[in-house]
C-alpha cells in the first residue's frame, strides 16, 4: 500500500478527515454530492478537469473504477492519468455514475488521503455554514490540539471588531449566567484563560457566542494552519505597486488625500496649497495707510473733509471678494448690477436733478367741466312814462277735474300713419 499524500498522523488531517465525515451527515451538510463533483471533478458534455485521481495512486484510485464498473480491475490499475479522466468522464455524460455515486465512491480517508488539504477547506468553507458546522468545527480543532483557550480567546471578535475577547462572551450572556461565572471564577480562583473557559464552559461558549465571531475565530484558525494559501509575496509587491500607482494618479487629478500612508498623494497636497499661497500673494492688496491694531476692521478717517466717502468699484469689490471666497458668476452679476443702482442714485441724489417735461404742468384748480355759469340778475321792469310798476295780481287757482287728471297721466302717444289703401278699379278715373 502506497504512503497517503498527506498524513495521517497529522492533527490538520484529523481535523479534515472529522470534517468531512460530518459534513456527510444531515446535521453538518453544507455542500451537496453535486457540489462536491463539480468541485473535484468539473465537467460538461465535451469537456472535464480532473482536481482528483491525478493525485491519486493506481492502486487507490484502480479498485474505485473497478467497484464503479467502468473499467476493468487490472485495467484500472495500469491507466494512466488522461485515460482515468476520459473513463470517468463519458461514464458522467453517459449517466452510468451520477454524483451521489460518484461521493460514496470516494470515502472520507481516500479523499483527505490524496487531495491537497487546502483544497478541501476551500470546497467546505464556501458552503452555507451553519452553526452545528461551525460549533462541531472549532470543537474538534480544540479537541486534536490545533488551538487552545488563549489562542481563542485572542482571535474571537464580534460586532465587525468592535468587541474582542471576554466582551464578545459577555455580549450574549444573560445576568444570571455571568453571575453565575463571577461566582465560579472567585470558587476556583483561577482568572487565565483555561480557568474563564472553564468556569463558564466550553460548551456554553460555542452554544451563546454570536455565529459571526465564532466563524472569525474559525478563519483564523483556518490562516494559523495553513488551510488557507497566503499570497505569495511577489504578487503581494504586485499589488501594492498597482494601489500605489492609483493613488498617484488620484493625486494628480485632485490633491486631496484620501490614504494617509501615500506619501506621494501629501507632497502632492503640499505643492497644491504652496501654488495657491504663492498665486494669493501675487494679487494686489489695498493698504488703507494707517496702522490698526486689529487688521480686520478698517480705519475711519474723522477729518473735516466735505467730500463723501468714495464708493469701491465694481472691479475692486470683485477684487476682494476673489480672495476670500470664491463666489458663482451669477452672484457676482448681481451684485455688480447693485452695486451699479446704488451708484447711479448716489450721483442723482448729489447733482441737479433735471426737471422732466410733466414736473412743468400746473395742477389746475377745479376741473373745467364742473364750472356753471352764473344766472343772470333778476331786474324790475320800469314802465316807459315814468309811472309806477303795477302790482301784479295774484293768479287764482286752476281746478282740475278727474278727467283732466286721467289725461295729463296717461301719455299722449302720435298715431302712426295708416298705410294707404289701394283704390277699386274703374274708379279715381275722370270722365271727360
Amino acid at each position: 500500500m502506497p504512503k497517503p499524500r498527506n498524513d495521517r498522523d497529522l492533527a490538520v488531517t484529523k481535523f479534515c478527515r472529522a470534517m468531512e465525515e460530518h459534513r456527510r451527515t444531515d446535521a453538518g451538510r453544507v455542500r451537496t454530492a453535486k457540489e462536491f463533483v463539480a468541485q473535484f471533478f468539473p465537467y460538461d458534455e465535451k469537456k472535464s478537469t480532473d482536481r482528483l485521481f491525478l493525485h491519486m495512486p493506481n492502486e487507490v484510485r484502480g479498485p474505485v473504477l473497478a467497484k464503479w464498473g467502468i473499467r476493468g480491475a487490472k485495467a484500472a490499475l495500469k491507466d494512466d492519468d488522461a485515460k482515468v479522466q476520459f473513463v470517468v468522464h463519458d461514464a458522467l455524460v453517459a449517466g452510468d455514475i451520477d454524483d451521489g455515486i460518484f461521493e460514496e465512491g470516494i470515502t472520507c480517508e481516500t479523499l483527505v488521503d490524496c487531495v491537497v488539504l487546502a483544497d478541501w477547506w476551500a470546497f467546505w468553507r464556501h458552503g452555507k455554514l451553519t452553526g452545528v458546522a461551525i460549533q462541531k468545527a472549532l470543537a474538534t480543532a480544540r479537541e486534536v490540539g490545533l488551538i487552545d483557550d488563549k489562542w481563542f480567546l485572542e482571535n474571537i471578535q464580534g460586532r465587525g471588531g468592535k468587541l474582542q475577547g471576554t466582551d464578545v462572551l459577555c455580549d450574549t450572556l444573560s445576568k444570571d449566567q455571568i453571575i453565575t461565572w463571577l461566582r465560579r471564577l472567585h470558587e476556583t480562583g483561577d482568572a487565565s484563560p483555561s480557568g474563564i473557559v472553564a468556569a463558564l464552559g466550553w460548551e456554553t461558549i460555542l452554544a451563546k457566542a454570536a455565529q459571526d465571531a465564532l466563524l472569525y475565530a474559525l478563519d483564523q484558525f483556518a490562516r494559523k494552519t495553513g488551510l488557507v494559501a497566503e499570497p505569495a509575496p511577489d504578487s503581494l509587491k504586485a499589488a501594492t505597486d498597482a494601489t500605489t500607482g492609483k493613488h498617484e494618479k488620484l493625486a494628480e487629478a485632485h490633491p486631496t488625500v484620501s490614504v494617509p500612508g501615500d506619501v506621494a498623494a501629501i507632497a502632492a497636497a503640499d505643492a497644491f496649497a504652496e501654488a495657491k499661497a504663492q498665486a494669493a500673494a501675487a494679487l494686489p492688496k489695498h493698504d488703507s495707510g494707517f496702522p490698526v491694531a486689529i487688521p480686520d476692521i478698517p480705519a475711519v478717517d474723522g477729518g473735516d473733509d466735505d467730500e463723501p466717502p468714495s464708493i469701491p468699484s465694481v472691479e475692486e469689490r470683485s477684487l476682494w471678494s476673489s480672495k476670500e471666497v470664491e463666489e458663482s458668476p451669477k452672484l457676482a452679476e448681481a451684485r455688480a448690477a447693485m452695486m451699479q443702482t446704488l451708484i447711479s442714485s448716489e450721483k442723482a441724489t448729489s447733482g441737479d436733478s433735471k426737471r422732466e417735461a410733466w414736473d412743468e404742468s400746473e395742477i389746475p384748480a377745479k376741473p373745467s367741466s364742473l364750472e356753471w355759469p352764473e344766472p343772470p340778475p333778476v331786474v324790475a321792469s320800469q314802465p316807459a312814462n315814468g309811472e309806477a310798476s303795477p302790482t301784479p295780481a295774484s293768479d287764482p287757482p286752476i281746478s282740475l277735474d278727474d278727467t283732466d287728471l286721467q289725461k295729463a297721466s296717461s301719455p299722449h302717444l302720435p298715431v302712426p300713419n295708416p298705410p294707404p289703401i289701394p283704390s277699386k278699379p274703374g274708379k279715381g278715373k275722370s270722365l271727360r
